[in-house]
Parts: structure tokens; sequence; C-alpha cells
């Protein structure tokens, strides 16, 4: 599992425009993951830069990895039929999504309302 705490040492700070969270990129076995860790944040921030990363996400030789506090349950509803998700609990109760591309699921999925109704 990664944490914010032990990215791999090749792990680069990758800039994202509007995004509130630092977001970093490693690549492990041909794959490249572009993680962030909302775990400190106040909503609508772990919904907005989700939203933010999955733009990125593009082909099936990425993945976002996400790190919230708790399950994001606006975002889940919104996006869970477009991507592969797995939600893994990390050290200290937090939650580890990693998001995958999903073959003609993906590119359908409206990223455009970074807001959550409630």
């Amino acid at each position: 599992m990664m944490t914010p705490d032990n990215y791999p040492h090749e792990a680069k700070l990758l800039h994202v425009d509007n995004a509130t969270v630092p977001f970093f990129t490693y690549v492990r076995e041909g794959i490249e993951y572009i993680s962030f860790d909302t775990s400190l944040c106040t909503p609508p921030e772990p919904m907005i830069n989700a939203m933010i990363a999955l733009e990125l996400l593009d082909n099936a030789y990425k993945k976002i990895v996400m790190i919230n506090h708790r399950s994001p349950i606006g975002l889940l509803a919104k996006v869970q039929p477009f991507y592969d998700i797995d939600v893994t609990e990390i050290e200290g109760g937090k939650l580890q999504l990693v998001f995958s591309y999903k073959e003609g699921m993906s590119d359908k999925v409206d990223l455009s309302q970074k807001q959550c109704n409630g």
C-alpha cells in the first residue's frame, strides 16, 4: 500500500491546475500512478481533487490513487459505473481508493460538475 508518507523515492511532484493538494506521480510495473491525499480536507475539496485527477485517467496504463479520511460517497455515486475502484483501509483508518480506467466506459463520464450536491 502506498501512503503519502511512503511514496516511492522516485515519486515526483506533479503540477495539476486547480488542485488544492499536492499530486505525485510514479511508475510501477509499467503503470503510471497519480496520487494525492485529501484525508485532512473538508468537503468539497476531496470531490474537487478527485474529479480533477480523474480527468488525467485517459488510458489503461494509468491509475489514480486517492487517500481520504472516509468513503467519498458523493464521488462514488457520480463515477463508480465508469471506473474500476479498489478500496482498502490503511493506517489510521484512512481509505485508499485506486481508480482504474474501464475500457469503453471511462471516456463517457461527465467530470464537469466538481461539486457535491448535498
